[in-house]
């Protein structure tokens, strides 16, 4: 079903992209916080375009190097083979399969087992060289992720929801990095270490503010910092 869904709701979203960051827009308080959102929504956008944009390079790169590979194999209409690969490039996993099948048959049914053999070896180094090296740096530099970062997202992805995983791990991961940047635009900080560490000098001056005994403490000042120590309760002091 996902993969009938994964169009029609790419479609409807892009059809409806204004009104659905409008109404999402509106749900948040006037400001800072909605300008923050709107930043965000323009950062998603971006990115998402450049992905399509990267998935297309990889699409016609597959095309022009399938439609050559066959052209040189002598399997009969290699441009429409080459043509067909490209588009079925968009499906993971079930557009190079129906093509590996479908070239392998011409072979087949053209020249025999030995052109077959060999298109079956030029489709798997090009799907090795395709899915970790050309792939990984063409997605990675369009969306500005490191390509061993794009692999390991397809992986989880095929791993946790099968080919809808393949197809949504790229996007997925690619809005969780924008929404991680704008997270730490909003909080003026420029990496996840530097909130750590806002978080530990917060907390260090938080424990600062304790009031101590000194030679000088009143008997009033100490009534009004820990009376538990006058009425013999003895409680713990809270630290705000």
């Amino acid at each position: 079903p996902w993969l009938v869904l994964s169009p029609i709701l790419g479609f409807l979203f892009l059809k409806d992209s204004e009104a659905f960051r409008r109404s999402a827009l509106a749900m948040l308080p006037r400001g800072r916080i909605r300008w923050r959102g709107d930043e965000f929504f323009q950062d998603v956008n971006s990115t998402l375009a450049a992905y399509i944009r990267a998935q297309l390079t990889a699409c016609l790169l597959i095309g022009a190097i399938s439609s050559l590979g066959f052209a040189l194999i002598g399997l009969p209409s290699p441009l429409v083979l080459g043509i067909m690969s490209g588009m079925l490039e968009f499906v993971p996993l079930v557009g190079p399969l129906t093509v590996a099948i479908l070239a392998v048959l011409l072979a087949l049914l053209h020249s025999g087992w030995v052109m077959a053999l060999v298109v079956l070896a030029f489709l798997g180094v090009m799907r090795l060289v395709q899915d970790y090296m050309f792939y990984p740096r063409i997605i990675g530099v369009g969306i500005h992720l490191h390509p061993l970062a794009v692999i390991l997202a397809i992986l989880a992805g095929a791993e946790i929801a099968g080919v809808a995983g393949i197809f949504l791990a790229i996007p997925v991961i690619a809005i969780i990095t924008v929404t991680y940047r704008n997270w730490l635009e909003h909080r003026g900080s420029e990496t996840i270490a530097e909130v750590f560490e806002a978080a530990v000098v917060e907390a260090e001056a938080k424990a600062e503010q304790r009031v101590r005994p000194t030679t000088t403490t009143t008997p009033s000042d100490m009534e009004r910092a820990r009376p538990d120590l006058l009425t013999g309760e003895l409680k713990l002091p809270k630290i705000n």
